[in-house]
């Protein structure tokens, strides 16, 4: 009977220590990505920051005992957060594994947030979306490699122990953790208890990271049925009046990727944007959209009723066309219908075509009801049918007052569309009289 009590003495203390554990671990690892997420993508954006990162990555290794040693200091009698009495507890325990852990999810983070590209960026810049909603989209982009981050630093918070004992105190029932008990059976030489504990710790950290994996193996459940009904919108467009660069000028590595003088944007009104390959048609469109940092755009705010755009190459941001046009005002739903996209509507992103994800980019763009319609290529992987309702779309848009600046090679296209024309070779404007221009518009002289 002695021996039965003993033993359940044994287990209660077990499950005190391993839940003391995960709740010490868990939580540091909860905060520190609460910290090192919005870190590293804020980090990712601005991009430049080598110094940093090198800081960040050599954080690293950083010692678990000058950890422990500086929030001793805070702690303690002297410290500075003395009157917290927090010194051998389990939030003092937290503390340290926090900073401990922030360096592994702030670093791990930002390199997947690097793998955003710059059209996804250019995007979500566009959307005019606050800090919290525009950080959701971005981890939903790198959700994996995110995980990863946190992943990797949950490892080293629950096989840590140099900060936790000396900040925690190994107190039996109230901060004694996995580690810090290895450490007091073997001081006693109680090395069976040791190994055991050691096993049940690799156990949990094993569990954890086959958690992770499965999670990383998930495909999120997607609707197969069709789009919301909704009535296709009339008012695609809010009205702008008209904004003048009297030069715009891009230089690039010491070379002049652009410069052009007096451009101008009218609401109302299409202009065609049309040149060779390289000829800067993409760099004056981003330029006039504001998306290069020295130059700048037209004079209306992102989100609603700003700027819209199709990139060359355009991305998606969300898992399908539905949450495309949702992210931005899910009352305009009827854009998919108007686009012929119903049927494609809840279809993965990942596989959608070149030509449905230019569409499903302009659903987007025209649920921001833009005043400046910024469109490049986009009708590039259409066929002539498509074509047209896309350029009816456009023009309804252009009609409803909007300026509308397009850049295409389809010269039937610039005939359809244009109420005037741009054109550019090497990055300058060339004069419609000259020899250049009539090669460009397919009508060399004889």
């Amino acid at each position: 009977m002695m021996a039965g009590v003993v033993q359940e003495g044994l287990g209660a203390a077990m499950a005190s220590i391993v839940a003391t554990t995960l709740l010490t671990s868990g939580s540091a690892t909860l905060l520190a990505s609460l910290i090192g997420i919005p870190l590293g993508a804020r980090c990712a954006r601005r991009g430049g920051l080598n110094g940093l990162r090198v800081v960040v990555r050599t954080l690293y290794g950083l010692p678990p005992v000058v950890v422990g040693v500086l929030v001793y200091l805070m702690l303690s009698n002297r410290g500075p957060l003395a009157s917290l009495d927090l010194l051998f507890t389990v939030p003092a325990m937290v503390l340290a594994q926090t900073l401990l852990v922030l360096p592994l999810v702030w670093g791990g983070t930002w390199s997947a947030f690097d793998a955003i590209t710059r059209d996804h960026r250019e995007a979500l810049d566009l959307l005019g979306l606050d800090a919290r909603r525009r950080l959701r989209i971005e981890v939903g982009l790198v959700w994996r490699g995110v995980l990863n981050g946190v992943a990797l630093g949950f490892g080293r918070a629950i096989a840590e122990v140099g900060s936790v004992l000396m900040v925690g105190g190994n107190i039996a029932g109230q901060t004694r953790v996995l580690t810090t008990s290895i450490v007091l059976e073997t001081s006693r030489g109680d090395l069976g208890a040791a190994v055991a504990q050691g096993g049940l710790l690799l156990l949990l950290a094993l569990a954890a990271m086959f958690l992770v994996e499965g999670v990383l193996k998930v495909r999120p459940k997607r609707n197969s049925g069709p789009a919301p009904e909704n009535q296709v919108p009339t008012d695609v467009s809010t009205p702008h009046s008209e904004h003048r660069w009297s030069r715009i000028s891009v230089v690039r590595d010491e070379t002049t990727v652009l410069d052009v003088d007096d451009v101008v944007v009218r609401g109302g009104e299409v202009l065609v944007v049309m040149g060779a390959s390289g000829a800067g048609k993409s760099t004056l469109l981003r330029a006039i959209a504001g998306l290069l940092p020295d130059v700048d755009g037209v004079p209306v705010p992102r989100g609603q009723g700003g700027i819209g755009r199709v990139a060359q190459h355009p991305v998606m941001l969300t898992a399908h066309a539905t949450a495309e046009v949702e992210l931005v005002h899910p009352d305009r739903m009827g854009l998919l219908a108007a686009l012929e996209l119903e049927t494609v509507a809840t279809r993965p992103a990942a596989v959608l075509s070149g030509g449905e994800r230019q569409r499903v980019s302009l659903a987007r763009a025209l649920a921001l009801r833009p005043s400046v319609l910024v469109l490049d290529e986009f009708t590039s992987g259409l066929d002539l049918a498509t074509t047209l309702v896309v350029e009816a779309m456009v023009r309804q848009a252009a009609d409803g007052g909007a300026a509308v600046v397009l850049a295409t090679h389809d010269l039937a296209q610039a005939r359809r569309m244009g109420d005037r024309r741009m054109l550019l070779d090497a990055g300058r404007s060339v004069d419609e009289g000259s020899a250049t221009a009539a090669l460009l518009l397919g009508e060399p002289q004889g």
